[in-house]
């Protein structure tokens, strides 16, 4: 068997393809991580010599005055990646890409052909998987709102996603959320028996205070996907029926102060939206044993679907949210051994070595049947960092304008009955 040599690409999410190339390093692999996307992470000063010129002409390109100096840039930049490209397939035999796509679509004219790229790579008979991230892949209708009402671009991204999913299918294994799986066609491993991977670093020393006031720490990236504004209604009623709390919200800050003021906090709220029960911020949380309350739809059939083991945050729907966060705040032995479970089950599922270990494993065909998810089993409507009755409405606009199939769904019969029946509700009561 061949020796893997890992390609990392072609950008950067949270942290987590730089922990993961650290990884394959530490475990003697050789790997490299090609990052196409302006994401400021740590090691950019060290990454390979061969990106240089892409960095350059892609900045000149963003600086560029009129169409014609861009289309120059445009060109060149081209030549870089392509030129990357042919590097890889000499280099490498197992390529890890993320968010939905690869190389090409950092480039005007190669966007157009992205298959390509895939299409060479099977032809060299390397291996592939696609590391999908939930926004890449879930439907547009329950996905956060982008659209203000604009059900023809909804429509539109449905087919753009729909056909981008069916492409990638043709060439590699997909890893996905089983509660973002409306497009996929193919078995897919479920994202969450590898986990996110953190590393040493994200744990903070840091001995916390005797304080009587608990302090509660809301770290939202998307305001809106997050459900911000709602847990701050949440908190504000909280606070009127007499409980007393220190509530810290953070945005906008450098990663390594965002640790440093979560590790103050005696309860992270992730989100109120999610279709997972532990994401990457909760993970981070998890690993310092902050005990973290999640919401979302997906609480009320998480635990039917996902092998274990199973992320054992408070993952509860919205309506249950506000009880289950006085019941966090007001138990301190329910808040030490969620924290102490939580730590426990990163330690031992999601350190990225151990990660890494799951994907070296993949690439040699070692794969668990349990990792694999058939998506006509999916049957979860609600989506992510969107309210239940915005995906109904969604749901009865691009089919009353478009019809049934512009779901995308015809294959998956179960959800479309879902999707179908609510959306009759929703215009028998207009």
């Amino acid at each position: 068997m061949k020796k893997n040599k890992i390609f990392l690409g072609a950008q950067e999410i949270a942290g987590m393809m730089e922990r993961l190339n650290n990884a394959f390093h530490k475990m003697g692999i050789k790997s490299d991580f090609f990052c196409l996307y302006g994401y400021d992470y740590a090691n950019q000063a060290n990454e390979l010599p061969i990106l240089n010129k892409y960095r350059i002409h892609t900045q000149k390109r963003m600086s560029a005055k009129n169409l014609k100096e861009k289309k120059k840039w445009d060109i060149l930049q081209m030549i870089d990646i392509l030129y990357i490209f042919i590097y890889s397939i000499f280099h490498y035999n197992c390529y890890l890409y993320i968010f939905g796509h690869g190389m090409f679509l950092h480039n005007y004219y190669l966007r157009k052909v992205q298959n390509i790229e895939f299409a060479i790579l099977k032809l060299f008979r390397k291996k592939m998987l696609m590391w999908c991230c939930g926004s890449d892949s879930r439907a547009p209708y329950c996905d956060v709102d982008i659209y203000d009402g604009d059900i023809d671009k909804m429509y539109g991204d449905i087919n753009k996603k729909k056909n981008n999913i069916s492409m990638i299918e043709k060439y590699m294994t997909i890893i996905d959320f089983p509660a973002s799986s409306h497009f996929h066609t193919k078995p897919y491993i479920i994202y969450n028996c590898l986990g996110v991977p953190v590393d040493e670093k994200e744990k903070v020393k840091y001995v916390k205070e005797d304080n009587s006031r608990i302090s509660i720490l809301h770290a939202p990236s998307n305001k809106k996907g997050k459900g911000t504004n709602e847990i701050r209604q949440i908190l504000n009623e909280i606070r009127e029926e007499g409980y007393d709390f220190d509530y810290v919200e953070v945005s906008g800050m450098p990663h390594t102060e965002v640790l440093k003021q979560m590790v103050k906090a005696d309860i992270v709220i992730d989100q109120l939206y999610c279709d997972t029960p532990m994401a990457g911020f909760a993970t981070e949380a998890a690993i310092n044993g902050i005990p973290v309350i999640v919401g979302g739809y997906y609480a009320k059939q998480y635990k039917e679907v996902l092998p274990s083991p199973i992320a054992p945050t408070l993952f509860c729907e919205p309506d249950e949210f506000k009880q289950k966060l006085i019941q966090l705040m007001t138990d301190k032995k329910m808040r030490d051994e969620i924290g102490a479970s939580e730590k426990d089950y990163v330690e031992k599922n999601c350190m990225s070595d151990i990660v890494a270990k799951k994907f070296i494993d993949i690439f040699d065909g070692n794969i668990p049947d349990n990792y694999f998810f058939q998506p006509e089993n999916n049957s979860y409507p609600f989506g992510w960092g969107i309210k239940k009755d915005d995906v109904i409405e969604n749901v009865s606009k691009i089919t009353e304008k478009y019809g049934e199939d512009a779901l995308g769904i015809d294959d998956k019969k179960q959800l479309k009955e879902v999707y179908l029946r609510m959306a009759e509700e929703y215009t028998r009561n207009e």
